[in-house]
């Protein structure tokens, strides 16, 4: 139909705005939003959080707050790594099952995607961190129940930022199309 001209536009533009922003940021949550959780959860029930607060130390300052930085700064970083690899990934199917060459395929991407494209992307997964930390240190500094607790926690964290994440993403979509 004539669209193969297309392909990598098609690719650059749902990778860039989309794809990579969420599936970096799902996965993110599932290893790094549980791993905060448990961490922190097992301090919690271990009662380290008291000791913490004992030794005149503000717990938030000490545990929240770092995880929180470092995920603001490494989602949009993890991101463009996705991005990069999901466009090299095209056009080596590109240009090897629709016989379009690797030029086409990098001209055609660099005509049409906009700056506008590539902050929107990056400036979903600023938000995506935020969440996952917060959402993270929420589920392990509210911990109860011992191990039981850990898990219960773990598993809220992943759930509620895998939710919270496409619900921001929707938002964030409609809003970054009205500017």
């Amino acid at each position: 139909f004539g669209a193969k001209g297309f392909i990598g536009v098609v690719v650059a533009i749902s990778l860039v705005r989309e794809i990579g922003p969420v599936f970096t940021g799902l996965m993110v949550a599932g290893r790094v939003g549980s791993g905060i959780a448990a961490e922190i959860g097992s301090m919690k029930v271990t009662e380290q959080i008291d000791a913490i607060r004992v030794m005149g130390a503000n717990p938030v300052k000490r545990l929240v707050v770092p995880k929180l930085i470092a995920t603001i700064v490494a989602l949009p970083l993890l991101t463009v790594i996705a991005d990069i690899l999901g466009i090299l990934g095209g056009l080596l199917i590109t240009v090897t099952e629709f016989q379009v060459t690797t030029s086409y395929y990098l001209t055609s991407i660099m005509e049409r995607i906009s700056l506008q494209d590539v902050a929107s992307g990056i400036g979903k997964t600023f938000f995506f961190g935020l969440i996952i930390a917060l959402v993270g240190c929420y589920q392990g500094m509210t911990t109860h129940g011992g191990t039981v607790g850990v898990g219960r926690a773990t598993t809220s964290t992943v759930v509620i930022c895998s939710i919270l994440i496409l619900i921001c993403d929707f938002l964030l979509t409609k809003l970054f199309l009205m500017l």
